[in-house]
Parts: structure tokens; sequence; C-alpha cells
């Protein structure tokens, strides 16, 4: 059998290649911008950034692979976007509020992106799963702004179950069983029972 290697990593690429691999995330993120992830298609991906469709399969194993970069990419730019403005709000709970609502709208504004991110939690490429899996922390960062002090036995608690029910809820929007304002409301109604039953948080 012979033993096939996957696509290289992005940090044991030269820089000149390195600057090709992400103008192939650039071109998807674009093509994502517009439309849904099944209905994009590789090989106008591959055009947009203006390399072979082999040489795109060089960097990518998959569609779900590149599109795990392509996820992470949006993430990044959404943290940036986070992150130029404080939380707002006089408690951990008013400061989480806000970041999950901004988040929220996030995804309104792009229901695409989560559409995606449902498609590469369930993934069998284990490459996509790999970069993807790098999201989590990501979005762990973003929301560990919101917090005052250092960190309590309770936080990751807090954090998973408010992450759950946002999960949960973003799903039942995006097949149309639940409204934006459910949504938002969910996530609102979470914090507050949290931080009514642990008054000390």
């Amino acid at each position: 059998m012979l033993d096939i290697a996957g696509p290289p990593a992005p940090e044991t690429l030269r820089p000149s290649q390195l600057a090709r691999r992400q103008r192939i995330v650039r071109a998807a993120l674009r093509a994502l911008a517009t439309s849904d992830y099944e209905r994009v298609k590789i090989s106008v991906v591959a055009r947009e950034s203006g390399v072979a469709l082999g040489t795109l399969y060089r960097y990518f194993a998959s569609k779900e692979h590149l599109f795990a970069a392509v996820f992470v990419e949006w993430q990044g730019a959404l943290r940036v976007k986070l992150e130029k403005g404080a939380p707002v709000g006089d408690t951990d709970a008013d400061r989480l509020r806000d970041v999950f609502r901004r988040t929220i709208r996030a995804f309104q504004v792009q229901p695409q992106f989560f559409r995606l991110l449902m498609v590469l939690t369930s993934t069998s490429d284990t490459y996509a799963a790999e970069i993807f899996q790098s999201a989590g922390p990501l979005f762990a960062e973003i929301v560990e702004s919101a917090f005052a002090g250092p960190p309590d036995a309770n936080r990751p608690a807090i954090c998973t179950t408010i992450n759950s029910v946002l999960d949960a809820q973003l799903r039942a929007w995006v097949v149309n069983r639940a409204t934006i304002e459910q949504v938002y409301q969910g996530v609102d109604d979470a914090i507050r029972l949290i931080y009514e039953f642990c008054p000390g948080q």
C-alpha cells in the first residue's frame, strides 16, 4: 500500500506557498459571504484565487478542509471586531450578554457561517476537524473578555452552559424552528438564570 502524504501544515510552507494558501482561503471566504456552503464550487474558488484546481488540492484535502480554514479565518475577523469595543456592562452578566448578543448578530447577518459550523461539527475529515477544533479556543478568548477578576472554578461551567444554549438556539433558527428573537431571548434567559442562582458570580 502506498503511503500518500496529506496536505502540508501551514507552518511548513515557504512564504510564497503560504501566501498562495491564504489567497485560496480568502477567495473561499468571499464565495461563502455571498452563497451557502453547499453551493460554493471548488473550481470557482480555484479560479478566483488564481490557482489550478490541482494546486488547490495540494493545500487542502477536501472542500471541508478548505472551509474549516475559512471558518477559522472568519472567526478571527469576528474576534478582532469584538475586541475593538470592550464588552459593555457593569457586571459579568451584563458583559456576557453583550458578547453573546454581538456573536448572535454576526450569525444573523451571515447565517451561512453557522450552517458551515454545523457541517464542520460532524465532519469525518480529519484535516478539517483538526483545523476546526482550533476555533473553540478562539471563541473562548472572546468570551473570557467579559469576565472581571481572576478565573474561578465556576467559570468553565458558566461558559459551557451558555455556549450550549447558544448552539441549540442557533440550530433551531437556521432550520426555521425558532425566530432570531427567540435566540436572543434564550441566551439572555440562560445568563439571567445562572446569575440569579449563583449570585456570588
